[in-house]
């Protein structure tokens, strides 16, 4: 993260605010870098994702869901090995992400994620995914009215299916418990935007009040 968020300064197209969490090293030592913004635990991120321009990412998970859900573009780069890569391949494709592949690219994309076709483009086809229930796919799942496109290629039986679908069931709602409030928060838009370009990077995790590069106590997630 460090160095994305130095190589994203050096672009100057925007600049890169770091979202730290519970790792107070990184924290303590970006802070002491000249042109970027360093936050620990962050209580409201829907509102700083609504004050940046662009989501800067690496692993396509929640937070890449988060920043869909309050239209804004999000980038892949530098992707951590195995389902990091695997996610920036397929969210890439399906035109949701862009995934930058070289640095040099990595000033050019930004330009055209904020303001440019494909950052337009970008950003309603994020919002298109939260414009149906998901609830009613995830019912279909567990009354067993599965599309045939979308079924496994393998010999199910009553309690091999019911076992799947319990795992559709109990994904759905760790993944509702953990996202839910702040994808409807992002959503609803309730914080407000401002015109100061900016990347956000990482992913969030929970930290006490306080120094925010100090240490953190094990707690529940907040969203």
């Amino acid at each position: 993260m460090a160095r994305t968020a130095a190589e994203i300064a050096r672009t100057g197209v925007a600049t890169p605010v770091v979202v730290c969490g519970r790792n107070g090293a990184l924290c303590r030592r970006l802070t002491r870098r000249p042109g970027v913004h360093v936050f620990g635990w962050v209580d409201d991120m829907p509102a700083l994702l609504r004050a940046a321009d662009v989501l800067v990412e690496n692993a396509g998970g929640l937070t890449a869901l988060e920043a869909m859900a309050s239209g804004l573009p999000v980038a892949t780069y530098r992707p951590i090995p195995g389902h990091g890569r695997a996610n920036a391949a397929t969210m890439d494709r399906a035109a949701v992400t862009t995934w930058v592949r070289r640095r040099r690219d990595l000033g050019p994309v930004l330009l055209e994620l904020t303001d440019g076709v494909r950052g337009r483009r970008q950003r309603a086809i994020g919002l298109g995914l939260f414009e149906s229930d998901p609830t009613a796919e995830i019912a279909a799942v567990v009354r067993g009215r599965v599309p045939a496109a979308v079924r496994p290629p393998i010999r199910t039986t009553r309690w091999t299916s019911r076992a799947g679908a319990v795992a559709v069931v109990a994904t759905a709602a760790l993944l509702a418990w953990h996202g839910s409030a702040s994808l409807r928060a992002v959503a609803a838009g309730r914080a407000p935007r401002d015109d100061r370009p900016a990347a956000v990077l990482g992913w969030v995790t929970p930290r006490p009040a306080g120094d925010r590069c100090g240490p953190v106590r094990p707690t529940a997630p907040r969203w």
